[in-house]
């Protein structure tokens, strides 16, 4: 080994030549990569900072409900609303909207608590509960004042218009009209019992006063409410502070600082579902998306719907807020940042953005870089290629005298080289042949070649030792290989040999060699296996079935499927190493082997798949199902030997086929010479390939009956 690995002139010369250009290369690539790093790293701190400012705007925009609602409870706190008083509690409501223009809505729902059922929920008093709520209106200036209550059979509502200053608008108030119970609503029920006292948020939804307008005309927002209890202490109700969506749409729209007009950041806010919350302009479509209003995938930019669909935005939650990621669209790479926004139905706010818009001038040095490198390179090679020459030339005296030597040419010869080294190897090289010249004076030359061409040579041969043998063939392979072009057939036999070593691999059979399309395989050696006849059986069934998955997969495309036919026999082989001194082959051989090519090749005969011998099914019978196929003595054998065909792995409580009992059944009679017997019973037989050469060979015995000592064993006189 150490002599094979033994440099010379050239090959150092050449791995030189090569180590620097490697070396420059590695340099080119790390400084490019360093930068390209740095680039990206900052770029995603940017996003990220981006996002947070982001994120901070629109949780400042969604604090301002849970101040309003804990302005309401101070002002009950010091007395200056009522909660028992319906008209001091309008007043407190509208007070909260005309403090802020951004507020949609202010609603309480009220009711007397007297007590809890057994699952630990608030019991209502149904006759002291209703509900006051406070609504902006789509005209300026003026507010919807809604009042629910029970009347003491059902529960009516009245509406009415009130002005900036809380009177009733003349004319402005509707009829009573039945409503529903407010503590039903699931505001009311999950502040009341499942969060007491804790500010809790919903999801987008249409506002309550546009509910009798188009879709394109309602107003979108959002709620956050709270239980409220009275000046004593005591439960009074839930508040609900209603916030207009558009506030939220503005601040997303806002462009990310000290980035120039064109600005290619696509700033969104979605959820963790990866659907769109807030889009990029007024002809945005809003529509239902479960229980939420979301923007209507149709109009979600195509970059934004892939970004959507990333791994990273369903790792995001509270306990990771932040990820980066990458993804590739079209022809180009795009970098993404997620940040998680506390206190919402799982909101995030997502940045997306080239990476070219980063990377961009880099990437214009780099291929400038790049082709400045390979041309120096270029050079490098051609200088390096003309000192290489003049080494070779010098080189090649050496290699002719040493071919004169190994031939036992010892005469003198008139080299010489310009190169000092050179020359004094040539030197040497004299001297070793006038040595030899005055060996072969004292030693016979004969002995000599004899004694310098002799070698230790390795033991060739192997061991004994009980092998499952499959061999495997493509039916009518040449047709196939003649109607496809070179490439075709390399990729097409490439992916079926690939699925067929996986499955022989897997079922610990050791794949001998590759044929052609053809493949031999055995088990129990160079490691004994346990029940390898099984494992045997199973990787014949299992190439079948995997093949049949390649021909239906797309990467198979319109190439035609192949057919392949196995033979499977255990028998006692010689296996190790075989082949010339020089080239070793680890394989088995015997009569064995050869009689599990014979079966593979009897599949052609009998139309069939998978045949296997006695040896086989005598050890995997319990585990398979087999159908005695025939008594046949293969080419170049006298003594006949039973065929089974291998059809499927056997399930508790399945039952053999009627069709391969019936064949069988015929089988044993073709044996007893009841050929007419046979046909009857051929005949439900349908399209069964063995069943039609059972048949046939019945018919030809028929018309010309067998010896006297006929013992139904087919002969084969072809393989």
């Amino acid at each position: 080994m150490l002599l094979k690995m033994r440099l010379t002139l050239q090959r150092v010369f050449a791995f030189s030549l090569l180590a620097l250009l490697v070396g420059l290369a590695l340099v080119f690539y790390q400084v490019l990569k360093g930068w390209e790093q740095t680039l990206l790293q900052s770029s995603e701190r940017y996003r990220d900072l981006v996002a947070g400012g982001v994120a901070q705007r629109v949780s400042n925009y969604l604090s301002q409900a849970p101040t309003a609602i804990n302005r309401f409870d101070q002002q009950i706190k010091y007395g200056l609303i009522d909660t028992r008083k319906t008209d001091s509690v309008k007043q407190g409501l509208l007070s909260l909207l005309l403090a802020n223009e951004n507020l949609s809505e202010a609603t309480l729902t009220y009711a007397d608590r007297k007590g809890t059922d057994l699952d630990g929920n608030m019991l209502i008093d149904r006759a002291s509960s209703g509900q006051v709520a406070v609504l902006r209106s789509t005209s300026g200036g003026e507010f919807v004042c809604k009042r629910t209550w029970f009347n003491g059979t059902r529960f009516v509502s009245q509406t009415g218009i009130l002005t900036r200053k809380g009177v009733a608008r003349t004319g402005s108030t509707a009829l009573i009209v039945p409503s529903v119970d407010p503590t039903e609503h699931p505001t009311f029920q999950t502040a009341a019992n499942r969060f007491y006292g804790q500010i809790i948020s919903t999801d987008l939804h249409w506002s309550q006063i546009d509910e009798l307008l188009p879709e394109a005309r309602r107003r979108i927002e959002l709620s956050v409410q709270r239980t409220i209890e009275d000046s004593a202490g005591h439960f009074a109700g839930v508040l609900r502070v209603g916030l207009f969506k558009s506030e939220i749409d503005g601040a997303m729209r806002q462009k990310t600082a000290g980035v120039a007009q064109g600005d290619p950041h696509l700033i969104f806010l979605c959820d963790s579902q990866g659907r769109l919350i807030t889009g990029w302009g007024n002809r945005d479509r809003v529509t239902v998306s479960g229980d939420d209003l979301r923007i209507a995938p149709a109009d979600v930019p195509a970059v934004v719907a892939r970004a959507l669909q990333v791994q990273a935005l369903k790792d995001v939650d509270e306990d990771r807020p932040n990820a980066a990621t990458s993804f590739h669209f079209g022809n180009d790479v795009y970098l993404c940042t997620f940040r998680y926004l506390p206190g919402t139905q799982d909101w995030i706010v997502g940045i997306v953005v080239p990476r070219d818009f980063y990377l961009g001038t880099l990437l214009k040095m780099r291929r400038q870089v790049l082709w400045g490198a390979l041309a120096l390179m270029v050079a490098i090679i051609l200088a390096g290629g003309l000192i290489l020459r003049s080494v070779v030339r010098s080189h090649s005296l050496i290699l002719r005298e040493t071919e004169r030597m190994n031939e036992f040419e010892f005469s003198r010869s008139q080299h010489s080289s310009y190169l000092r080294d050179i020359e004094e190897v040539l030197t040497g090289m004299e001297k070793a042949k006038t040595a030899m010249r005055a060996m072969s004076k004292y030693v016979p030359i004969n002995l000599v070649r004899q004694l310098y061409h002799k070698g230790e040579e390795p033991v060739l041969g192997g061991q004994s030792s009980e092998l499952s043998v499959m061999f495997t063939d493509i039916k009518d392979f040449t047709a196939f290989s003649e109607s496809l072009t070179t490439d075709q057939l390399a990729d097409a036999l490439g992916q079926y040999l690939q699925v067929m070593a996986e499955v022989i691999q897997s079922e610990n059979g050791t794949i001998d060699k590759y044929i052609g399309d053809a493949v031999m395989t055995f088990w129990n050696a160079p490691e004994p296996v346990t029940g390898h006849e099984v494992l045997a059986c199973r990787a014949a069934l299992r190439c079948r079935e995997a093949l049949q998955k390649l021909y239906d997969s797309p990467g198979w495309g319109d190439a035609p499927k192949f057919e392949t036919r196995f033979g499977l026999h255990r028998c006692l082989a010689s296996v190790g190493h075989f082949g010339a001194p020089d080239r070793l082959n680890y394989t088995a051989i015997g009569d064995g082997v050869n009689l599990a090519s014979r079966l593979e090749g009897l599949n052609k005969y009998y139309g069939t798949q998978i045949i296997v011998s006695q040896t086989i099914y005598a050890a995997a019978e319990g585990m398979f199902e087999f159908r005695l196929l025939d008594q046949v003595a293969v080419k170049g054998k006298s003594e006949g030997i039973v065929i089974y065909e291998l059809l499927s792995e056997r399930s508790e409580g399945d039952s053999r086929p009627e069709w391969a009992e019936r064949y069988e059944k015929a089988f044993a009679s073709y044996r007893r010479g009841e050929f007419v017997t046979v046909l009857e019973l051929l005949e439900k037989q349908g399209e069964d390939s063995p069943s039609k050469v059972l048949a046939s060979r019945c018919r030809e015995l028929l018309s010309d009956p067998p010896p006297g000592d006929w013992n139904g064993i087919h002969a084969f006189e072809s393989k």
